[in-house]
């Protein structure tokens, strides 16, 4: 009799039962051996009988079970109670058969140790004539609900939970991850969601190989222990990746990170939620954000303030420092690095403030700056230096409307001031504390600034990118009316960052040609012919 319900199918006269005395003594290991072709038949439904898993959920109960074969397919569907015991089917699982026989058809139970799980299980119980029964059809149904067509986005986050499919499919099951996939290429999916799957094998990703329109993949807080298992979006046009969560995630630290992910997808232009690139310039990396509304802030404050450090007006910062903001500076030598026998921190020894290092205590309250036009003195004193913003790592510790603490960790390289000298590479951790002023701008009130030799990674992998220029071409057009021209003169600010009194100077010396006003610009900046109190933040 053909059905879809187990429990009106007769118990075949074939079938061969197994169980955790027959395994253990041995006869059924021998029976195993023997019945392997009814464990290679795939026309075969094997029933599994759970025992001593009375009042625990079915997903709890499949999931243990799966977990302990993994990641061999065994795919358990028909699951249903009878009296104290719990039953499913399975075929085309011999290798997961025989791996639970080794192990006498017990599975230990994570809630109750002294309680494990023991198995029956009856080879060839029915057939796939007898019984009959379709999940293609419920995976499907649950596929239309959760895709979007508006963003082309198919969302499978905690895919296994959904209400309404009717057996366990969990994606961490490669087999039921690639049939998922398979049934999704129905869909043109740009985005697609895999998070919170347990998934740690993305083999099964090869479904969907030739879908060119994707171009977004989530795998957060996965399983992915291994970066080589992202090789298999290699053939693929992935230009945003999300791997927060996953543990081949401590494995590297951020620049590696990135190198690692851009060697498997050279398209990648967002990592994690961030981009890589932002007008031809790496993006900083931050290693933790409290919260993202203070990304935009960071960005531009870090951007602004190293470039104006490393520029040959480094006094301008004093605008960025609070009237009575304080600033100390620690340095120490790390020995057993590469960099250590050449290093000389004498500059910034003699103005440190390490506590337990000082002789003379008094001197506590002197190498503390306060106020910014001390702090600026002690900062333009420091050597001319160029900051590598590619190992920079960035942690916005606290953030809120009016306050922001940021920690800034990195390396820069001094300036060289003969060609006799040899190349020195510093590392730094900066923190700064920063209090609204108004008008969206900010004041450094606090700031710690501990300098040392650079580490021998540090020293390896410094300054081995080269800056991309900013797009020259600008296709602007000649500014007329006059507020046109407002506008331009804050967008000339901006980018030269001189006052609005200096920008519209430039603009109407070049009758407002964004284009001339720059290379106006670029010619006086290059023969010092621009005043210190030309520019926004003097």
């Amino acid at each position: 009799m053909t059905t879809n319900d187990p429990a009106l199918v007769k118990m075949s006269p074939m079938a061969v039962t197994l169980n955790d005395t027959s395994v253990s003594t041995g006869i059924g290991s021998g029976l195993v051996m023997k019945e392997r072709k009814l464990l290679n038949n795939p026309n075969l439904w094997h029933k599994v009988i759970v025992h001593n898993c009375e009042n625990l959920d079915r997903d709890f109960i499949l999931k243990t079970i799966l977990d302990h074969v993994h990641p061999l397919d065994f795919i358990p569907v028909r699951y249903t109670v009878e009296g104290t015991n719990g039953t499913f089917f399975a075929r085309n699982c011999r290798m997961a058969i025989e791996k639970l026989c080794r192990q006498n058809l017990i599975v230990a139970n994570p809630t109750n140790k002294d309680k494990p799980f023991k198995l029956t299980i009856i080879l060839s119980y029915s057939t796939t004539t007898d019984l009959i029964i379709n999940v293609q059809e419920n995976i499907a149904a649950v596929l239309n609900k959760r895709y979007t067509a508006a963003t082309k986005t198919l969302n499978l986050d905690n895919f296994y939970k959904d209400t309404d499919l009717t057996e366990f499919c969990t994606l961490s099951q490669p087999k039921i991850l690639y049939f998922v996939l398979h049934l999704s290429r129905q869909f043109q999916i740009q985005h697609l969601k895999l998070t919170n799957n347990e998934i740690n094998i993305l083999s099964p990703i090869e479904s969907i190989w030739g879908m060119k329109t994707l171009t977004t993949l989530d795998l957060r807080n996965n399983m992915i222990e291994k970066m080589a298992e992202l090789n298999i979006l290699k053939t693929m046009q992935i230009t945003e990746l999300l791997l927060d969560g996953n543990p081949l995630c401590e494995q590297y630290d951020e620049y590696s990170y990135v190198q690692a992910v851009k060697e498997i997808c050279p398209k990648i232009e967002k990592l994690d939620g961030v981009l890589l690139s932002q007008n031809g310039f790496l993006a900083f990396r931050r290693n933790y954000l409290c919260k993202m509304d203070g990304q935009e802030l960071i960005d531009q404050f870090l951007e602004h303030y190293f470039c104006l450090y490393d520029s040959a007006h480094r006094s301008a910062l004093e605008v960025m420092y609070h009237k009575q903001a304080m600033l100390s500076v620690t340095s120490q030598y790390l020995p057993g690095q590469s960099t250590t026998a050449t290093a000389s921190l004498g500059q910034y020894k003699c103005v440190s403030r390490n506590l337990r290092l000082l002789s003379d205590l008094a001197k506590s309250e002197e190498c503390l700056m306060v106020g910014s036009s001390k702090i600026i003195k002690l900062l333009t004193s420091l050597p001319a230096s160029e900051h590598d913003p590619y190992t920079f790592t960035v942690d916005l510790m606290y953030y809120k409307e009016n306050t922001a603490i940021v920690t800034v960790t990195g390396v820069f390289r001094e300036a060289l001031q003969s060609l006799l000298d040899s190349e020195r590479i510093l590392g730094f951790t900066r923190t700064f504390i920063l209090v609204s002023v108004g008008n969206g701008e900010y004041n450094i009130v606090n700031e710690e600034y501990h300098i040392s030799n650079a580490t021998t990674t540090q020293q390896q992998r410094a300054f081995k990118i080269v800056r991309v220029p900013r797009p020259s071409h600008l296709t602007i057009e000649q500014a007329h009316t006059n507020k046109e021209r407002k506008k331009m003169a804050y967008a000339f600010k901006s980018i030269t960052n001189l006052n609005v009194q200096w920008s519209k100077k430039c603009l109407e010396d070049c009758n407002y040609d964004l284009k001339k006003a720059l290379m106006l610009f670029v010619d006086l900046y290059k023969v010092d012919k621009i005043p210190l109190e030309a520019f926004a933040n003097y």
